[in-house]
């Protein structure tokens, strides 16, 4: 990622930005269809504490931005000491930007160090609060991220601390970023006849430097980190009343294709020796073309089910099998959990003596 595409990225989600709350509540599903005869539905338990914070969060960021559009406001607003400053920036930063659940191949920590002005009473309001915000704290970490240089760069973590005070009274704040490169880990093939994640040559080999992963994982992985942004530091999800969906037939989903060439004809993949003959190259996903198609699909499938039942994913699976062993037809098996979604604080006992 360019430094300049991130900046115009970060700065953008800064101001504008939203996150979505769950409502929750009793689901009760009438007329199911075929591929959710197997759905569970259980009373909701909503931690009120978990939604205050998240709305604490939601509300410190509407303030940062309205105090950013309205620059000519210097004074008023909350007070802040710069540890309590730094918990509110740090929280919306990663609540905003990080991304502590995906996988990376590569990671590396990068620090910096910004000044923080504070009054008399060491203490910082909005309007200021605002501008170390925009001015500093956003514009450090675009500066971090353009000395790293990483292929498909994620910004994961950012810590800020309060290191010090310097000889003007103002905090001296540590903005720590945690960097990694997104891309195909050494995943191994989990069957023989699992999908083989590769370029369109047959063998599967190591083309376009993936090397021979499962492409089922790989989808898996992409959709995970597609709908699982990362909670604030020190927060982690709970969710209830999981309803597992699937794994929804293949052909059901059939794309308008004619005729069927075993070549993206149906959102969820699959491949009959009745259509085209299946061999090594059909047994293949192309990294450019097909992969693609599939990770936009499956994900378009995720979202049609969570509105239809008003609830949010909470995980999905996808498995690559030839059905009983048959050469003659192979798929991927899809299924999706949804609940109701919301987040906690993930204390660490760290004396049990105390308990």
């Amino acid at each position: 990622m360019k430094k300049s595409n991130f900046s115009k990225r970060i700065k953008a989600l800064a101001l504008a930005g939203s996150a979505a709350l769950l409502i929750a509540g009793v689901v009760v599903v009438n007329g199911c269809k075929k591929e959710n005869t197997n759905a569970q539905v259980k009373q909701t338990v909503v931690d009120d504490g978990s939604e205050a914070m998240v709305a604490h969060i939601l509300a410190f960021k509407e303030k940062m931005a309205y105090y950013h559009e309205n620059p000519n406001l210097k004074t008023g607003g909350q007070l802040y000491t710069a540890p309590e400053a730094v918990i509110e920036l740090e929280n919306l930063l990663n609540y905003n930007f990080c991304y502590t659940d995906i996988q990376c191949n590569k990671k590396k920590f990068v620090t910096s160090e910004i000044i923080m002005p504070l009054d008399d009473l060491e203490k910082i309001n909005d309007p200021k609060l605002m501008e170390v915000y925009y001015d500093k704290v956003i514009d450090t970490i675009q500066a971090q991220m353009g000395r790293v240089n990483y292929n498909n760069m994620k910004l994961l973590l950012v810590d800020l601390k309060v290191s010090g005070i310097d000889s003007n009274g103002d905090a001296i704040i540590s903005v720590g970023v945690l960097l990694g490169n997104e891309g195909t880990l050494n995943i191994p093939v989990l069957t023989e006849d699992g999908w083989i994640y590769g370029y369109t040559e047959g063998t599967c080999a190591d083309n376009a430097g993936f090397g021979s992963v499962d492409a089922a994982i790989v989808l898996q992985n992409d959709l995970l980190f597609i709908n699982f942004p990362a909670p604030p530091p020190g927060i982690i999800r709970r969710h209830s009343d999981v309803m597992t969906i699937g794994p929804l037939t293949p052909t059901d989903f059939r794309m308008i294709n004619d005729p069927l060439d075993n070549l993206m004809d149906y959102q969820i993949f699959y491949a009959s020796s009745a259509v085209a003959p299946i061999d090594d190259d059909t047994r293949c996903l192309s990294y450019d073309v097909e992969m693609p198609f599939y990770r936009e699909q499956y994900n378009l499938i995720i979202s049609a089910k969570e509105m239809q039942y008003n609830l949010d994913l909470t995980d999905c699976t996808v498995e690559g099998v030839t059905p009983d062993g048959n050469e003659n037809i192979i798929q991927h098996n899809f299924k999706i959990y949804l609940g109701h979604v919301w987040y906690v604080y993930d204390f660490q006992i760290e004396d049990i003596l105390v308990y």
